[in-house]
């Protein structure tokens, strides 16, 4: 399925939007499992954070299109 994420900063503008909805799957599914204030669980969710400017960044100019 698409690009790996590895590193702290995930590039998700190389995944198409069927992978990053499902990497966004995974990362809360991750996030429910890991103990709340962990290293991990902060460090995946600023990338769960990143994935959903990306999402948002998407529909506005998919939305700006349509206008």
């Amino acid at each position: 399925m698409g690009q790996t994420m590895t590193g702290d900063s995930p590039d998700f503008t190389q995944l198409d939007d069927s992978a990053l909805i499902g990497r966004r799957a995974e990362m809360r599914a991750e996030l429910e499992r890991l103990p709340l204030h962990s290293v991990d669980h902060d460090a995946l969710s600023r990338a769960y954070d990143a994935s959903t400017d990306e999402i948002n960044a998407r529909a506005r100019a998919a939305w700006t299109r349509a206008n």
